[in-house]
């Protein structure tokens, strides 16, 4: 499937519905971006999986985030998706 979309004023995009709907984002749902050298792939993510990954994550820790030495969104990133 190909559509044509036009990025906003912002650098923000509208994926139509039969496109979101085909590959099961969901509106308000957690989504991984992932650049590929010059394409971007877009996936939904099951909000469960974060949920319980996050909890693994904050039990591991002992909820201290500062523990890990790492920024926030790349450890989580690593934790979750490495």
């Amino acid at each position: 499937m190909r559509i044509r979309v036009k990025l906003g004023d912002k650098g923000q995009i509208v994926i139509p519905k039969v496109v979101r709907d085909s590959v099961g984002l969901v509106e308000n749902g957690p989504a991984i971006l992932e650049v590929k050298e010059k394409t971007i792939e877009i996936k939904p993510l099951p909000a469960n999986d974060l949920v319980e990954r996050a909890k693994e994550r904050a039990k591991k820790y002992g909820a201290d985030i500062k523990k890990s030495r790492w920024v926030y969104g790349d450890k989580l990133y690593e934790e979750v998706f490495g």
